[in-house]
């Protein structure tokens, strides 16, 4: 009989007293064992790891190693991934920030890979809001047609159009180390480059039509709201243009695609304009702007 490989899942925090706890337990109601946990918190400046920490100490027999980092100074998301994941030991990894793993999603993960024997595992997530749990969307959508070969991904990816939730990745630590690990020259963003260098070494994403995560929408959260400060905003733009214009810009010149091209430097400009205006009816014309100008080029283009 064969032994069920070690999954590591490593969790990143950063100011998630209000939420940690369900995640938490959302892991140690898992259906599979045997299970690694690491928990890395970023320098939050609340009590999240005092109570990662408390959690642990009633919870890690539940574990065959469990491990809280708690870092001396903010590194940011990229960072802060790679040292969970370098500190963890097993053959899988599951990656995860403050969300909600239903119960069988590491089992059903587990069970995919090994009859499809892939190394990379994107699933549903099902995104609710963290205030009232009200359902806002389930992505991938029901008809989205997921690309399948590793070219089929990459073009889709360059163009924003591979809808591969992140919080749902799964993936073998052994293509972690063939890839060199997370890119930290993004600091805010993990998921995009690594899929770039996921897809250009010919690896692809496989998927599972499934439901696993519950992705929580809240407040805090910078990329969603208007409710971040212009700080967090700025810096949250900056991270993500710098992915635009050194990745996915150049991937676009490449291989032609102008439209494309064309539409996401008009995206980054307008986004830019709404950001960093003091003006909010100023902004929202800028953004209103864009999306007229977004429909004539999908009508005439």
């Amino acid at each position: 009989m064969m032994t069920a490989p070690l999954v590591s899942i490593v969790v990143v925090s950063y100011n998630a007293s209000g939420s940690i706890i369900e995640t938490l337990d959302s892991i140690k109601n898992q259906t599979y064992s045997p299970l690694e946990l690491i928990i890395a918190d970023d320098c939050s400046q609340d009590d999240t790891a005092i109570k990662c920490k408390e959690w642990l100490t009633v919870n890690q027999e539940r574990f065959v190693r469990s491990k809280l980092i708690v870092n001396e100074e903010n590194k940011g998301i990229s960072a802060n991934f790679n040292i969970g994941i370098r500190a963890s030991t097993g053959e899988w990894i599951k990656i995860f920030g403050d969300d909600i793993l239903l119960p069988d999603a590491i089992e059903k993960n587990i069970a995919f890979a090994n009859d499809n024997g892939c190394n990379m595992v994107v699933s549903r997530a099902k995104w609710i809001s963290n205030e009232t749990k009200e359902v806002i969307k389930i992505l991938p959508k029901d008809n989205y047609k997921f690309p399948v070969s590793s070219k089929e991904q990459f073009l889709a990816h360059i163009q924003n159009k591979l809808v591969a939730p992140s919080t749902t990745w799964f993936y073998k630590r052994a293509l972690y180390d063939k890839l060199g690990g997370i890119d930290e020259r993004y600091r805010l963003s993990d998921d995009i480059p690594f899929a770039f260098k996921l897809l250009e070494s010919g690896e692809r994403f496989s998927y599972l039509p499934q439901v696993t995560v519950l992705y929580r929408i809240t407040y805090t959260s910078v990329s969603v709201n208007s409710h971040s400060s212009g700080k967090q905003k700025q810096n949250f733009f900056k991270s993500r243009s710098a992915v635009y214009y050194e990745l996915h810009a150049p991937a676009l010149k490449k291989n032609k695609l102008w439209r494309s091209l064309l539409h996401y430097n008009l995206e980054w400009y307008f986004y830019k304009k709404k950001i960093y205006s003091r003006d909010n009816s100023l902004a929202r014309y800028y953004y209103g702007a864009f999306f007229t100008v977004l429909k004539a080029m999908r009508t005439f283009l």
